[in-house]
């Protein structure tokens, strides 16, 4: 089945214009990246006017964001600098550090970094540059992976367009590096597509490569290309078996076992630990399935990004269920989209297995993305006749998986149901060309290109919100300085993906500002650590203070005995101490007014014995007062 677009233009047996359709061919993917490209820089405006100082964000919560920053600069700075794992630390939550095998570390995302923030030296600039890498991939592959299936490159286009600009995927762009990276997704499924029609092993690898790359960048991913895979598998065995096709059996097997061989080997250095801290009962990992699961009107509900807007709903500290249009929740689906959708569904009785298998995979995944009870509206109290009841649905079995249950979000899990969507979407649109093309192909091509067009319009991201990012020149002097020493931020804190110990921004803020002082430091933000121990910063004397300047309380006798707090600050070799009045954006840091800065003021020369080195509109830096020079 294809209403091939090819035949739109010439391609042989025509005097002088085989050259061209050569031509055409050659220039298919360098034209189609730029599109995506081009898309892209569209799609996030104004950020490539700033992207050298900027990034985009969620106004409210940042935090993210700089996480995230660091993790590609940690993956650089591990591998090139200290040659060592960077799948452990000790720059963060120092003296202790951390292992980061639970914590989204993204490293195939640092790792396609590494290039470029050696050319170019700016973090920042290097993230950018990356994301936008990262949408043409997404576009081009699920194009590539459209076409596989329809033979039909603008309904390639429309596919690569509603995966790689989803709002669900959007909103990701503002904190969730993790999520957004969801390229090597097609690409699975493409190589996927190639072994069943060729039982060639080396597509197989080919797609073990691809899981193990969802593996390392993110785990959850990867448990979500565990449920494509053995839906896949399970669905042609099936068929083979019905239709007694023994050797088809026997080769899809062998090409399971390599693409689970060939994950393995890959994923092994980071997979294994992974699940022995997952084991281990060292980590708190809280269940939140509910109250982060989706909500079936959302995939209706137009994105919170679309025109004028540039941030998600905001949410009550602890809701029950978060909020349409929130973070979580902004998942619409397009009503495009959806209607192609429908119609590929035309296709079921003359080409079941074209179609079956993109359905089953979007029905799974979008019913797994609504979590343990089925939520309309931001309830899961419905009623018929006024009779109340509520609907419990699979995830609830999902959810008692070993390991594959320990998700804490369910509803991040719609990414792979919009790439199945994205496909079905294509099918569809090819099918509609189909009918209209023996009436007239101009108007064929002129139905496709309006249905790309009202995507885009349905999917309309900018502008976007950009955070600009102070980059202050006495923290990349501190990163020159030689010596083995540490840097402490105040206010103070650690933090994780739920809680914190001492301030929550200036756990965050060290994330950040590590980058350009590269330094380790006592506080941090890590998403996944180990409860024994991430108490220890409020414990110590004068860290303690430091911590929460707000409090109304006065210092303990610990923190304002002088010897105690300088023990504490030479046994874990603090040489400067970074006391922040604003973020790296520039607003206030919540509850740290100029009260609070003058405590901590009086505190680090009066008990701590350091003085001012440095001082502008965001940050004082104090450094040792027995040691000399200031940065």
């Amino acid at each position: 089945m294809s209403t091939d677009t090819n035949t739109l233009l010439p391609t042989s047996g025509t005097p002088g214009l085989t050259s061209v359709a050569g031509w055409a061919r050659a220039a298919r993917w360098p034209a189609l990246a730029f599109f995506f490209a081009a898309t892209s820089v569209v799609q996030t405006w104004p950020l490539a006017k700033h992207s050298d100082d900027s990034i985009t964000t969620w106004w409210f919560f940042p935090y993210d964001a700089w996480a995230f920053l660091w993790n590609m600069w940690w993956v650089k700075y591990a591998l090139i600098d200290l040659h060592t794992n960077p799948f452990q630390t000790d720059y963060l939550l120092y003296p202790q550090g951390s292992d980061l095998y639970l914590h989204p570390l993204t490293l195939i995302n640092g790792l396609m970094s590494l290039p470029l923030q050696l050319l170019t030296g700016n973090l920042i600039l290097s993230w950018n540059l990356l994301a936008l890498l990262c949408f043409v991939l997404s576009g081009l592959g699920a194009y590539a992976l459209c076409y596989r299936v329809t033979r039909n490159h603008l309904s390639g286009v429309l596919a690569g367009y509603v995966f790689a600009f989803a709002p669900f995927i959007l909103m990701r762009f503002g904190g969730h590096w993790n999520v957004f990276a969801t390229w090597p997704i097609p690409l699975l499924m493409l190589f996927l597509l190639r072994f069943r029609e060729s039982g060639r092993l080396r597509d197989a690898a080919a797609a073990g490569v691809c899981w193990a790359i969802l593996t390392l960048n993110w785990l959850e991913f990867a448990t979500d290309a565990a449920i494509f895979l053995a839906l896949f598998f399970s669905y042609w065995l099936v068929a083979y078996m019905l239709a007694r096709d023994r050797d088809h059996v026997v080769t899809l097997l062998r090409g399971a076992a390599v693409i689970i061989v060939v994950w393995f080997v890959i994923s092994s250095p980071m997979l294994i630990p992974a699940i022995q801290d997952v084991r281990s009962g060292d980590y708190f990992l809280p269940a939140g399935e509910e109250q982060f699961s989706g909500d079936l009107a959302s995939f209706v509900s137009p994105s919170p990004l679309w025109g004028p807007g540039t941030s998600p709903a905001i949410s009550d500290q602890t809701p029950e269920h978060l909020p349409i249009d929130g973070i979580e929740l902004t998942a619409y689906l397009g009503i495009l989209p959806l209607l192609l959708a429908g119609v590929a569904l035309f296709l079921v009785r003359r080409s079941p297995h074209l179609v079956l298998i993109w359905l089953l995979a979007f029905l799974i995944f979008a019913i797994l993305s609504l979590g343990p009870y089925l939520y309309i509206n931001d309830t899961k109290q419905l009623s018929v006749l006024g009779i109340p009841f509520t609907i419990p649905l699979p995830y609830q079995l999902y959810e008692k998986l070993p390991l594959l249950g320990e998700r804490r979000v369910p509803a991040r899990m719609i990414v792979f149901g919009i790439m199945a969507l994205a496909v079905l979407a294509g099918i569809g649109l090819d099918l509609l060309m189909g009918w209209l093309k023996p009436r007239s192909r101009l108007f064929a091509l002129v139905i496709a290109v309006a249905a790309i067009s009202l995507v885009a319009l349905e999917y309309w991201n900018p502008p976007v919100y950009l955070t600009h990012l102070s980059t202050p020149d006495a923290l990349k002097e501190i990163a020159r300085e030689p010596g083995d020493f540490t840097v402490l931020h105040a206010p103070s804190g650690r933090r994780n993906g739920w809680t914190f110990n001492g301030d929550a921004t200036g756990a965050a803020l060290v994330d950040y500002y590590q980058t350009l002082h590269e330094k380790p430091s006592p506080g941090g933000y890590i998403s996944r650590v180990k409860s024994d121990g991430f108490d220890w910063l409020i414990q110590q004397p004068g860290l303690h203070y430091l911590a929460c300047p707000s409090c109304p309380e006065p210092p303990s006798g610990d923190d304002l005995d002088r010897e105690k707090v300088h023990k504490v600050f030479e046994d874990n070799k603090i040489k400067y101490v970074i006391v922040h009045r604003l973020g790296p954006e520039g607003n206030p840091i919540a509850y740290v007014g100029e009260r609070e800065i003058q405590i901590m003021d009086s505190y680090l020369r009066e008990v701590v014995g350091f003085a001012p080195a440095y001082s502008d509109e965001a940050i004082t830096i104090y450094r040792d007062g027995r040691t000399a020079a200031a940065p």
